[in-house]
């Protein structure tokens, strides 16, 4: 009895030293959480006090202090995220570049775009004169490449698929300063028995941004080319200012867009226009993982007074996903996305044109290292709408490899 008395008692003073140093630092007594920490020494194997140590000091500003405790909690746990983008911080603010890149966080970020890492590596500090690029090559099988209402008509097919994206950024002065920007993209789909539905899309967006302490601001100019149907298709020229804060193991971004298409064959003249949109997402990071939610609101016009039905419209589109190791080299996502849009033109006698579109998407890779990463994805989309040419379903089953540089 006694020795489950002097446990219990040893047990309490554990817990009652971390209760103090979190009292005194969420009080903003810092001083106070440190002393405190620092005769707490039968704790100082739990990450949790030396994260408050470190949190205390830096609103001390006492750097070298507060990275000594970061390093203590990284040593750890090491898959402490908000350690280690607080010790990047850290390493920048004193100008340890080398130990800054060194202390990435070891994230399978390679799920995100090209222009995605990019901008998470501003945000975490990283050297920013640098390029990222992406390679996709897939087959699959569409259930319903001509987006058929009527599922005797649909057109199922095989398809070979190529998809290219490459970041650059050259930071003009100093470090967390101007810098210049330019994304590259391309796509490409041959499909094997619906030839006039193969489709080639080429962009790049140009832009001057600028890198602060934990955020960044872009304003790029894009240009996009889209062949499909056996035609040049369309040009579509956009405006895209984007902002990305982020704080600790969150990121959050916001978006304005201005877009103009104008379609090059004159049977399309009348479906030209010009459109506004607002977006904000949000990124939360854990471990080696990472949830993200985004919405966006956009607003199309047309650019003729005779033009064709249902291209004034508004919509608003939400998404939702996850993306989670498994294991060391095997990584799953799921995706889903809801669109809502609303037509100024009717589809009945009496109803205005509503569509309700659902897209619905499963991957799962195998990295076999750090830059290939093989997959397999299946995507389910259902649109509703009271306009019954548009209203239809199709899935889109894929196999691919990809790889990141």
């Amino acid at each position: 009895m006694k020795k489950i008395t002097l446990l219990l008692i040893a047990t309490v003073s554990i817990y009652a030293g971390i209760a103090e140093v979190k009292s005194f630092y969420n009080n903003n007594e810092f001083e106070k959480a440190i002393k405190e920490a620092r005769i707490s020494k039968d704790e100082y194997s739990n990450p949790e006090l030396h994260l408050l140590w470190a949190k205390s000091a830096g609103a001390l500003g006492r750097d070298d202090e507060a990275m000594s405790a970061y390093e203590r909690v990284v040593m750890l746990d090491n898959e402490n995220i908000e350690a280690r983008v607080a010790l990047a911080k850290v390493y920048d603010k004193t100008k340890r570049y080398d130990l800054a890149n060194e202390s990435k966080i070891e994230l399978q970020n390679y799920q995100l775009t090209p222009e995605q890492r990019n901008s998470l590596g501003l945000l975490k500090g990283e050297d920013i004169e640098e390029v990222k690029a992406q390679a996709k090559f897939s087959i699959g099988h569409d259930s319903n490449i001509n987006v058929s209402a009527n599922k005797a008509d649909e057109i199922s097919t095989l398809f070979g698929r190529f998809s290219g994206s490459a970041s650059y950024i050259n930071e003009l002065g100093d470090k967390n300063g101007l810098y210049a920007r330019a994304d590259l993209k391309l796509y490409y789909q041959n499909n094997s028995s619906a030839h006039y539905y193969d489709m080639f899309v080429g962009g790049i967006d140009l832009g001057l941004g600028y890198s602060g302490d934990g955020y960044s601001v872009h304003v790029p100019l894009g240009y996009d080319r889209i062949h499909y149907l056996d035609v040049d298709m369309l040009g579509q020229f956009r405006i895209e200012p984007k902002l990305n804060i982020t704080l600790d193991n969150i990121i959050i971004n916001a978006n304005l867009k201005y877009s103009k298409r104008s379609y090059k064959q004159s049977l399309h003249k009348g479906m030209n226009d010009t459109s506004y949109g607002i977006g904000s997402g949000l990124y939360y990071l854990f471990g080696k993982n990472f949830a993200y939610v985004n919405l966006k609101y956009e607003t199309f016009s047309s650019d003729n007074t005779l033009h064709s039905l249902y291209i004034d419209r508004d919509t608003i589109t939400a998404s939702i996903g996850l993306n989670y190791n498994l294991s060391n080299s095997l990584v799953s996502r799921i995706d889903y996305r809801y669109r809502l849009g609303s037509y100024d033109d009717k589809a009945t006698l009496t109803d205005k044109r509503e569509d309700d579109y659902n897209q619905f998407e499963l991957k799962l890779s195998h990295y076999l290292n750090e830059k290939l990463e093989l997959y397999i994805s299946d995507r389910y989309i259902k649109n509703n709408s009271n306009y019954t040419q548009s209203d239809y379903s199709k899935n889109i089953a894929m196999f691919g490899l990809s790889v990141n540089y």
